[in-house]
């Protein structure tokens, strides 16, 4: 099978993909054809995609950074959903006080 060449073939063939992957599941038979087509044209996909779609390599130093940047947000939404979910004391007195 020759290489996918340019956008519209990788379009294409993604949409081939999306069909064979509603008709192959994890117990369809190896040698059946959607099975063996979906295997060829996915090796494809991944090669295109490694030729055109670099993704460089983290720095270890942004790495870190978002790690602390998503620690600190959930940290927040800790907060606010604890602070949503308790009353005041004082509203929690005032309620004791009228029963």
């Amino acid at each position: 099978m020759r290489k996918i060449m340019n956008e519209m073939e990788y379009e294409v063939v993604m949409q081939r993909i999306d069909e064979l992957v509603e008709i192959v599941d994890d117990n369809t038979d190896k040698t059946d054809t959607h099975y063996i087509e979906l295997d060829a044209l996915t090796d494809l996909v991944v090669a295109y995609e490694e030729e055109h779609f670099f993704v460089k390599q983290p720095v270890l130093v942004n790495t870190v950074k978002f790690h602390d940047y998503e620690m600190k947000n959930a940290h927040q939404n800790r907060l606010q959903t604890k602070r949503a979910i308790t009353a005041p004391a004082k509203f929690v007195k005032r309620v004791a006080s009228l029963a």
